[in-house]
């Protein structure tokens, strides 16, 4: 039996990007939401159902998620928890999950299993591997290993918690980082700050520091308004940030250095691994110069370039590099490309894009041979001699009358990538006949 999906909000982002997934593996999948021409659009897109009625929508799923912006999530679970089948899987994406989870266990059916989860990662990723699902399941049995089994196919690394033990992290893991981000921006934005002169004088670290505070300031306000004020927690952790702040500001002030280093060794004595933070810090850095690097010494050179949100993938040859952009020509056309939104794919990832974007052709390629050489030899060399070879199996050897003496016929299949067939079927003669053979 296929599985009937419906995801109430599933053409914002995150609901769009499930329904996707779940499109592509063969569910039934509606998605719902007040604005017809969005919603019909978009199940138009991913080859999925729409209705707008959240009720009608939800009452004959097996499976019912709600991904709508936190501020609404309360008010569509008591719209829709009551309509859920019994039997059926009554679940949000929604990073708070306390009062969401507790929600849904007081207005569904006591046969429905519920679970909250809380997707640690953006919808502007490619896919769900690697990355971190948090679970809390309230009411689990059967679906609850279904989604266990779901999240482990897709590689995401998943996590079991209790609402509350969610949330209390959540406090300091959203609460205060995005908090101390937004709050950096908003200096740098007060004090008339010059951003792009100052990466002139920057250190990487300084690099990773504003490209964090880019991607949080960058996103929805409306989402991370209601991250900051729907956590009751997060107000606590606030206070003692500010009060922390406050203390250090002051031991600056009053030139107090005994009272700040002992703030900044305490704090380093209570973090949980300061060598592996200052290994991981490294290996980011290191990651950013030698990708720059990779990328210049390549111009002229074939690349294959993969954008990380998009996952839109471009074939070409890198004409020029700067610190934050890359042009490849690609088919004859431009593209350029932003480097901190692409990723570098590996030989032989290319090799197989390439394989799948041209498709391939099989030429026969015979050639007369003296009597002693291996053509076995001649096989593997020929495979090894051009990236566009991918098989290369002898098909025929001929010592017939036809043939001089001490010599032979060699026949060789080539399996080749179909993109300028002509021109490699020259370059593969001409090897042959510099190995000492004659085309036949």
């Amino acid at each position: 039996m296929t599985e009937k999906i419906t995801i109430v909000g599933g053409y914002g982002g995150m609901g769009k990007f499930f329904a996707g997934i779940f499109a592509e593996e063969g569910f039934d999948v509606t998605i719902t939401g007040p604005n017809e021409a969005k919603g019909k659009a978009a199940a138009e897109e991913l080859g999925v159902s729409y209705e707008r009625d959240n009720k009608k929508a939800t009452r004959n799923a097996e499976i019912v998620i709600i991904s709508v912006p936190v501020n609404s999530t309360l008010e569509v679970i008591r719209e829709v928890a009551p309509e859920v089948k019994e039997g059926s899987l009554l679940m949000d994406v929604t990073s708070i999950k306390e009062e969401p989870c507790k929600t849904m266990e007081e207005h569904s059916k006591k046969g429905v299993e519920i679970i909250g989860t809380h997707p640690m990662f953006s919808h502007r990723v490619a896919g769900m591997e690697g990355q971190v699902f948090i679970i809390t399941p309230i009411r689990g049995g059967r679906w609850l290993t279904w989604l266990k089994k779901f999240l482990k196919k897709h590689k995401s690394k998943v996590y079991e918690s209790t609402p509350e033990e969610h949330d209390e992290t959540m406090a300091v893991v959203q609460g205060l980082t995005h908090f101390t981000y937004i709050s950096i921006g908003k200096t740098l934005q007060e004090i008339d700050f010059d951003l792009k002169k100052s990466r002139n004088f920057s250190s990487p670290i300084y690099e990773l520091m504003l490209d964090m505070v880019g991607r949080i300031i960058g996103q929805n306000p409306e989402l991370y308004a209601a991250i900051q004020m729907q956590n009751p927690r997060t107000t606590k952790v606030h206070e003692r940030f500010l009060e922390v702040a406050e203390r250090l500001s002051k031991a600056v002030k009053d030139k107090d250095e005994k009272n700040f280093q002992e703030m900044m060794l305490t704090a380093a004595r209570h973090f949980d691994d300061v060598d592996q933070a200052m290994g991981r810090s490294d290996k980011a850095i290191s990651s950013l110069v030698s990708e720059l690097s990779h990328l210049e010494e390549s111009i002229g050179k074939e690349l294959c370039l993969r954008h990380i949100y998009s996952g839109q993938t471009h074939l070409g040859i890198v004409k020029s590099v700067t610190p934050e952009k890359v042009v490849l020509e690609d088919s004859g056309k431009e593209f350029n490309l932003k480097i901190s939104n692409i990723q570098i794919l590996g030989e032989e990832e290319r090799i197989g894009y390439k394989k799948n974007r041209y498709g391939t052709i099989e030429r026969d390629f015979s050639v007369i041979l003296d009597k002693g050489v291996n053509e076995e030899t001649v096989s593997t060399l020929l495979g090894n001699f051009d990236e566009n070879i991918l098989l290369v199996k002898i098909k025929d050897v001929y010592t017939g009358p036809q043939i001089e003496e001490n010599k032979k016929s060699v026949c060789f299949g080539v399996e080749m990538m179909n993109y300028d067939v002509k021109e490699m079927e020259e370059r593969i003669n001409r090897f042959l006949t510099d190995l000492g053979g004659k085309p036949r």
